[in-house]
């Protein structure tokens, strides 16, 4: 009995060194945690884009969203979705986006300089986003712009090496009116806890135009290259409180009279809009190409005017918009 014991104890312990030996010499796993996460995002901003467009479509109350789907020879495809000519809307787009490709010299080098490591020239990567612009017919109602997106690239054998987030939403205005500046930043502030003061300073670090030594306008919240934990709900739970952030305004704004001399100033302060996205816009840089351009530049303004040394006058409403796009302040 007792050898029959020990013959199998010395049995179990052979299979057992056996399979450690097994899994000694197997292969080691990449991590396969970006491509089920990237595919799951890839769905959700599908869904969460007619979500969005729903929600502005009933906020304007007369227009819709039309639908362009469009689709590479490499696979990459998309849908853009714009409203025009409605009561509160005079142009908006909410897209979609996926492509995919390898990485040029310089989208490598650039991806570096932010601390992305290992990535290199030839990279295969592929990339999700979902981006809104609404831009009100009225100067009392800001633009609202924002966006979140996930990068994956993968190594040589075709496994995701990394996958990074980013996103964040901002407010233009014509008119600086603090109650519904402070609201908005309150709404970001209590989106993103604690990570919100360094995305409000990555916000205004980013949107600004050094030749015109200002703002774009009064900020929200940036954020790039977040690889964390929390990365994808982060940038869902952006997304799915977006357009919550502007509707308040909205409610309190549209229905204010509006002078000719107001409309002109909106119209000045959409060319500065147009002159960052051309100029200083990162995404417009990677993106832009001949076949994309409609797509690109369905985000701007639909109606701009630029005037001469255009300054407004001292002590005016106009004024102390500029005064405040040049020095950034706490709002939350």
């Amino acid at each position: 009995m007792r050898r029959a014991v020990l013959l199998l104890a010395v049995a179990t312990t052979d299979a057992l060194l056996n399979g450690l030996k097994r899994l000694v010499r197997r292969k080691p796993q990449q991590p396969q945690h970006a491509a089920p996460a990237f595919g799951a995002f890839k769905d959700f901003l599908a869904a969460q884009q007619k979500v969005m467009c729903d929600a502005v479509a009933a906020l304007d109350g007369t227009s819709t969203f039309g639908a362009d789907a469009w689709v590479r020879e490499d696979g990459s495809h998309g849908l853009t979705r714009v409203i025009e000519g409605g009561a509160l809307v005079e142009k908006g787009c909410i897209s979609t986006s996926y492509v995919q490709g390898t990485l040029t010299a310089a989208r490598a080098e650039a991806m570096g300089s932010r601390g992305r490591e290992n990535v290199k020239e030839g990279d295969r990567f592929e990339a999700a986003a979902l981006s809104l612009v609404l831009h009100a017919k009225s100067p009392h109602v800001p633009t609202l712009r924002g966006d979140a997106r996930c990068f994956v690239v993968f190594d040589d054998m075709d496994e995701p090496r990394a996958a990074w987030y980013g996103g964040g939403c901002d407010l233009t205005p014509c008119y600086v009116v603090e109650d519904d500046i402070r609201g908005f930043h309150a709404h970001w502030r209590d989106v993103c806890g604690g990570r919100y003061e360094a995305m409000k300073e990555n916000c205004d670090a980013y949107f600004y135009l050094p030749l015109r030594r200002e703002h774009r306008g009064v900020g929200g919240i940036f954020w790039d290259d977040d690889a964390s934990a929390g990365a994808d709900a982060r940038a869902r739970r952006v997304l799915e409180t977006m357009v919550g952030s502007w509707a308040p305004i909205v409610a309190r704004r549209r229905g204010e009279e509006v002078k000719e001399a107001q409309r002109q100033w909106q119209l000045l302060r959409r060319g500065r809009y147009l002159e960052f996205n051309l100029l200083n816009d990162r995404g417009v840089r990677f993106g832009l190409s001949p076949d994309a351009i409609e797509r690109i530049m369905v985000s701007a303004p639909p109606l701009i005017a630029w005037q001469y040394k255009a300054e407004p006058a001292v002590g005016s409403p106009e004024a102390r918009l500029v005064d405040v796009l040049r020095t950034p302040r706490s709002w939350a």
